[in-house]
């Protein structure tokens, strides 16, 4: 009986695909790019007021020549702020870091957040995008500090222009404190508009984005047809999935079985010195390879690996098969390094110091050539023991970098408490290098920050060549990202490493003995 119904329902269920699966693809896109502006705006905000609580502590409402100093720094170290201001009873600027270099007025009045000292305003300055967000810190009726967020931090203007779409964005500090109304190209006319709207837990923002429905199909109607083709497999596929869940009741039972079964493989994203082109190492990056083939991106489990504890054994699993297939290339060139990821729980005690010795203390790939990058998913539950653990792998060799700055919890402070030894730009700030000024600001700042700390520079997610010319003329050594190669399998990695960079000690007796 189910066979006969799976039988008449399979194409049905195809025909009915096609168009749901288009509807589905643009909620979904636009729903993720709401998300990921509020995403933004929280980090964003939270930032702000750890920097506006500094200034408040210094007391600097007396606006003194060493007081507009002490804001210039705040501003230089935040990776959110562009001007720090005093504000008198009414929200005035009294003093600000920039002086009159820049005419400021309010478009809304503040409109306050859960935290009665926190409030959020609508400003106004001169250039093309003229409105930014104020963060109000006040500690007293007196007494209140400023900062002003840029909106070029939450949008990347050239994303939506080049999207093509009729792809619209509208920005509110609720209620009706419009912040940003934008609409790039690609709208069809007589077409309907599909809009997601989200609204952030934390402050009074809401963000909607909108679409044209005309624009997405004309896009991506071609994938109608395969969508009826597979819709009934991936419907099949789904509905097995879902009952094997129901079956084992446990989600974590399934990436177990899958770790057991050699599942999980490392894949590696290579990281290149952009004045040579030589490879300097790689980005070791995790993959589940289903045993159809079929590939899931660590997006689908890393958060609940790392919610669960699984995050542990499948990190060693990682680090295990990344030493057995780099080793016989590294081994000759010790030069090359390779990064893996550690998360917040991997710095609460020594654990993994032992566990990284065990697998690398006697490999091809020696301790020197390990960096290990500590992301800001989660905050370190202990700063102070974290700053142990990174001092003892530093003793050994490893190097120590800090993943995605500026988009994480730590911020600068990791930076400075921490001392890592390289610092990774994260893929949002060089997304806008070059056509948004405030984040052009900010990766310079970082690259100033990272030479003043005598730390190295690798920038992720590159994507064009702009951009690489952009870092070069900064001084940016490494970069990763598509516009040199994806993560790649690790047998396709090792050909590419043996290509580029040849092994000058096997190279010299056949030179000396053509010379012969």
């Amino acid at each position: 009986m189910a066979a006969t119904i799976v039988a008449v329902m399979m194409p049905v269920g195809a025909f009915l695909g096609a168009e749901a699966w288009l509807a589905r693809s643009l909620n979904q896109h636009l729903r993720e790019t709401a998300q990921m502006i509020v995403q933004r705006i929280d980090g964003s905000i939270e930032r702000a007021v750890l920097a506006l609580r500094d200034a408040d502590s210094r007391g600097l409402d007396e606006c003194l020549p060493e007081d507009r100093e002490a804001m210039r720094l705040l501003v230089f170290e935040s990776p959110v702020l562009k001007e720090v201001a005093v504000l008198d009873a009414n929200g005035a600027i009294r003093c600000n870091n920039i002086g009159s270099l820049v005419q400021i007025t309010s478009a809304s009045t503040p409109f306050v957040t859960r935290d009665r000292r926190l409030s959020l305003a609508v400003v106004v300055a001169r250039g093309p995008h003229a409105r930014a967000l104020r963060v109000i810190w006040r500690s007293s009726e007196t007494n209140a500090v400023g900062g002003l967020v840029s909106v070029g931090l939450f949008v990347p203007y050239q994303s939506v222009h080049d999207s093509n779409i009729g792809l619209g964005i509208d920005i509110e500090v609720t209620p009706g404190g419009k912040l940003v109304s934008m609409r790039g190209p690609g709208g069809v006319e007589g077409s309907l508009d599909v809009n997601a709207v989200i609204a952030s837990r934390s402050f009074p923002v809401q963000v909607t984005v909108t679409a044209s429905e005309g624009a997405w199909r004309n896009r991506d109607g071609w994938m109608v047809m395969l969508a009826t083709v597979l819709g009934a497999i991936l419907g099949l596929l789904i509905a097995g999935l879902m009952l094997l869940a129901g079956r084992r009741g446990d989600p974590m039972v399934g990436m177990r079985q899958a770790l057991a079964g050699g599942e999980f493989i490392p894949y590696y994203q290579p990281i290149l010195d952009i004045d040579t082109g030589r490879i300097v190492g790689c980005e070791v990056l995790v993959r589940w390879r289903k045993p159809d083939g079929t590939m899931i991106s660590p997006g689908a489990f890393i958060g609940e690996a790392e919610r669960s504890g699984f995050i542990f054994p499948l990190t060693l699993e990682v680090m295990r098969q990344a030493a057995a297939e780099l080793g016989p290339s590294y081994r000759n060139r010790p030069e090359l390094k390779c990064g893996f990821n550690l998360c917040a729980a991997h710095f609460r005690d020594e654990t993994i110091i032992s566990d990284v010795v065990a697998i690398f203390g006697s490999a091809d790939v020696k301790l020197s050539q390990v960096l290990l990058e500590v992301t800001e998913r989660d905050p370190l539950p202990d700063m102070d023991v974290a700053r142990a653990i990174i001092a003892r792998f530093q003793d050994m060799g490893v190097r120590v970098a800090l993943d995605d700055v500026g988009t994480g919890h730590g911020g600068m402070s990791y930076l400075l408490k921490l001392r890592v030894d390289v610092m990774k730009i994260d893929k949002l700030f060089i997304d806008a290098l070059g056509a948004e000024r405030q984040s052009t600001a900010i990766v310079d700042s970082l690259i100033d920050l990272a030479a003043h700390l005598n730390m190295d520079v690798v920038a992720e997610g590159v994507e064009t060549f702009d951009q690489v010319e952009a870092l070069r003329r900064r001084g940016v050594r490494s970069a990763q990202g598509y516009v040199f190669a994806p993560p790649l399998p690790g047998s396709s990695y090792v050909q590419l490493v043996e290509a580029m960079e040849p092994v000058a000690e096997v190279q010299a007796p056949i030179r000396k003995a053509l010379r012969g």
